[in-house]
């Protein structure tokens, strides 16, 4: 047996598939970005909108000194990534910072690693050759382990203490934030919402009662029944009058041209430019049924289904539940802080029931009025239907990892013996690019799935669906991504030797496991080169465009909602991604060092490509406030006890048991520190407590702690050991630790307070306070209180469009021709102006 191990060593996973997999995506990648730096300045909508664009502030664009040549690089090399906390978000600037982090930390990891490990693998006993020579598989000298051990418990304390020093610093970050005059201003900076409330205590006679003096305005969410879905029906038959619309006006502008320069007045007149022949029609049931004219039919059914959302939205049904959701206003933010504290109507559910500052953009108004029972059930559904698709993903994902070791399969099973058939250049693409590219292309649609999955549970805000969507597919990928390739890649090689050797199992995977770091380090590879270019060139976002503004877009408004809108943020696709690699590399950096080169060189050319996109190209679409980077600080640590237990296996599998033992060791005490950080830090994390603000209450629980209220120091240690949770450990343990602690926190914070009020920043005007008509329906359902869409059809020479507005207002459609119009040919010309766009309003300061 011995000499067949070392008989398929020359079969491993080497330098020449690794460089098969380097050369097609380095070419590939040097193509893209070569095409994306001569494309780029002629297609600024797609590759710089932030530079220009209304939809962003401009206060918040980014600085274009000139739109030719390669003067953005300029630009690009120069700002700093506290360019993106100003002007783009806290979580965008928070994602780049995650990004340094790993990159920082794998690199420390190499020069921890490689200096030690490589020589020492390299002369370890075993008869491994190329890649797998410098990794644990050649190990076979016991004494040798020791150090892995070593490094082992240097490099994973040593990532615990800068998780733990970034979660405190990050808890400053946020605070300053929240107080920040932008921020702080927003009515949601003030809101608290409540799910599954009493009745009563969405009453607004009864708020002060339920909620405090502090109290200031209340909304409660009603009974919707069928209003979402009728409002949706009559928007979408509105925007169908606009289609409707412009075939008449541009049939009318060509019949005009063909009659020559006569002059159209009044709207007889202009009826008989376009006779009743050529207006647009349509038959009910197709093909078969009966013509009827669209834009008379269309505006008949608008009227009724206006009339008809009016008088659903009167009818009693659209009361306050029993149990409904409850958005509630303060004086302050301290205030708001300290209500979502304190005060809590299911505490006992295992799910959350309060949110604070949630944005009426982001609220999913169907599910936060939803009933305990029906928000519970739907949640355990969503829960069983992820863990059934991670499983069942498996099947294909474990067959993918199986192509990386298809040579030495295809020398043990006969049916793939023309596998060696195959050209060497041909083989190395099968073995090295192809199983990460699958991988990677197959997994890239599933956080679309789970984002989705995430509103169907009953998450109240597209934010904590975001969130809910982060937590499953970050287990994705590691079950997938890691566990089930990592499996099939280093077993695959010997599942054959097992079956007829069953006793040999353990020192068999013990030397396979670590070849499946070779998948990885491809997989670097092609997410580093192949996936950052790709993101750069955005081709689908370029193609998409073209194609609607060449074939699809008819109305200005469809021109226009093209043309304004942004790529997206997607932190639940973004964040899990990243924590997975990063766990790879944890998990390979003593038993093959090489991944860590690999991860450094990887991740920094993706910074590199996230960087553009978030300083030129994204506009954060959902804000988690930080929540997001917390939670992936928090996941990291699985990466940790991955690598641990990986080396307990592989030391008890080579008969190593005191190495095993340290290992065992160490996993027990990463757990309990991790597990002691969590608790102290979730009062921190989860109510951000600012000192200014708990100062207020302070004196109250001096009396409660037995601490002399004049006592300024004793008490504010006090303050902080209550939030810490260090109130049990004996004196003075609670008062060093919140002053180490705190000191963090306050650099932290004002090293951040400085970064948002920097005098150099371009501010824009302040905000105007809401109006009262605004303040009253600002958390109420869109269903509830939106009107009818105003009509935006452009104008003509002919009359058509301006008798088309006329038909339109008498029947209750509000419809404007300004800003756009249609010339002789047909042709439309719009104001790209957002200023000049009749149907765009700013944001409001909500």
């Amino acid at each position: 047996m011995a000499s067949d191990h070392g008989s398929h060593r020359s079969d491993s996973t080497s330098g020449s598939a690794i460089l098969a997999a380097f050369i097609p995506t380095f070419v590939a990648a040097v193509i893209y970005v070569s095409i994306f730096a001569a494309i780029r300045n002629s297609y600024r909508k797609i590759y710089a909108p932030r530079t220009f664009l209304g939809t962003v502030e401009a206060k918040d664009r980014t600085p274009a000194e000139r739109a030719s040549g390669s003067h953005w690089f300029h630009g690009f090399r120069t700002l700093s990534d506290k360019f993106v906390l100003q002007h783009n978000s806290l979580d965008a600037y928070l994602y780049l910072r995650y990004l340094r982090s790993i990159i920082w930390i794998c690199f420390i990891g190499c020069c921890l690693t490689w200096p030690i490990l490589f020589p020492i693998n390299a002369k370890g006993g075993g008869r491994a050759s190329q890649l797998d020579k410098i990794s644990l598989s050649n190990v076979v000298k016991k004494d040798y382990l020791w150090a892995h051990v070593s490094i082992a418990w240097v490099f994973f304390l040593g990532i615990i203490v800068y998780l733990a020093r970034e979660r405190l610093r990050l808890i400053g970050i946020r605070q300053a934030y929240f107080v920040n005059d932008e921020y702080a201003s927003r009515l949601s900076a003030r809101t608290v919402l409540w799910l599954n409330a009493p009745r009563e205590a969405c009453q607004p006679e009864k708020m002060k009662d339920y909620f405090g003096n502090d109290a200031e305005k209340l909304w409660a969410a009603r009974d919707l029944g069928d209003l979402n879905g009728l409002v949706a029906q009559r928007n979408g038959m509105a925007y169908a009058l606009e289609r409707a619309e412009m075939d008449l006006i541009i049939t009318g502008a060509k019949l005009q041209k063909a009659q020559g320069p006569a002059t159209i007045n009044g709207q007889t007149e202009a009826q008989q430019t376009v006779p009743a022949a050529k207006r647009p029609t349509k038959r009910e049931p197709p093909v078969v049924g009966k013509k009827f004219d669209i834009l008379d039919k269309t505006r008949d059914r608008i009227t009724k289904l206006n009339n008809t959302i009016e008088t659903h939205r009167a009818a009693p049904s659209r009361n306050v539940p029993d149990q409904s959701a409850v958005f509630v206003s303060f004086n302050s933010q301290p205030a708001a802080h300290r209500a979502y504290q304190q005060i809590s109507f299911q505490s006992r559910l295992p799910m959350e029931d309060r949110f604070l500052a949630p944005r009426p953009k982001e609220v999913l108004w169907e599910n936060i009025a939803m009933p305990v029972k029906e928000r519970l059930s739907k949640a355990s559904i969503a829960l069983v239907f992820v863990v059934v698709f991670t499983i069942f993903f498996s099947i294909p994902t474990g067959i993918i990892g199986t192509i990386s070791n298809a040579k030495y399969l295809a020398d043990r099973i006969s049916w793939l013996s023309w596998i060696n058939n195959l050209p060497p250049w041909l083989l190395g693409l099968l073995t090295g690019l192809l199983p990460p590219f699958l991988v990677s292309w197959l997994v890239s649609y599933v956080p679309k799935l789970f984002r989705h999955i995430a509103k169907l549970s009953g998450e109240p805000t597209t934010s904590q669906a975001e969130l809910k969507a982060q937590a499953w597919y970050f287990a994705f990928q590691v079950v997938q991504i890691f566990l089930v390739t990592t499996f099939s890649s280093g077993a695959a090689a010997v599942a054959t030797q097992i079956a007829k050797d069953p006793k040999s199992a353990p020192s068999l995977l013990a030397e396979s496991l670590p070849k499946a770091s070779n998948f990885y380090l491809t997989y670097f590879i092609l997410q580093g080169l192949t996936k950052s270019s790709d993101d750069l060139l955005n081709y689908s976002d370029l193609f998409t465009y073209l194609f609607y503004e060449k074939f699809w877009n008819k109305t200005p408004r469809e021109h226009f909602d093209t043309h304004a809108d942004m790529k997206g943020t997607p932190w639940a696709s973004w964040f899990p991604k990243f924590t997975n690699l990063f766990v790879i590399a944890i998990v390979y950096a003593c038993i093959a060092p090489l991944v860590l080169g690999f991860a450094t060189v990887g991740i920094s050319i993706l910074y590199l490509s996230y960087r553009y996109n978030l300083l030129y190209v994204c506009q954060t679409k959902v804000d988690t406030k930080g929540e997001a980077y917390k939670r992936a600080l928090q996941q990291v640590p699985t990466g940790i006890y991955l690598a641990e237990l990986c080396l307990i296996g592989l030391m008890g599998a080579q008969k190593a048991p005191v190495q095993a033992t340290s290992m065992t060791v160490l996993l027990i005490l990463t757990a309990i520190i991790n597990l002691i950080l969590d608790r102290m830090l979730k009062p921190l994390e989860v109510y951000l407590g600012v000192d200014i603000w708990q100062e207020q209450e302070v004196p109250l629980l001096a009396e409660e702690d037995g601490i002399d209220p004049n006592d300024e120091s004793a008490l504010h240690g006090a303050s902080h050991a209550r939030r810490l949770g260090l109130k049990k450990l004996p004196d003075p343990a609670p008062r060093i630790l919140s002053d180490f602690f705190d000191s963090i926190i306050a650099q932290s914070r004002n090293q951040a307070k400085n970064w948002l009020s920097d005098p150099s920043v371009a501010r824009g005007e302040d905000a105007e306070p809401l109006k009262a008509e605004d303040l009253e329906k600002a958390y109420l359902a869109p269903a509830l209180t939106s009107g009818m869409p105003k009509l935006w059809i452009p104008s003509d020479k002919a009359g058509t469009a301006r008798q088309e507005a006329e038909l339109n207002a008498a029947a209750g459609m509000p419809t404007t021709t300004e800003g756009a119009e249609i010339d002789e040919e047909g042709k439309l010309h719009w104001d790209h102006d957002f200023e000049h766009v009749p149907i765009w309003k700013k944001a409001q300061n909500v």
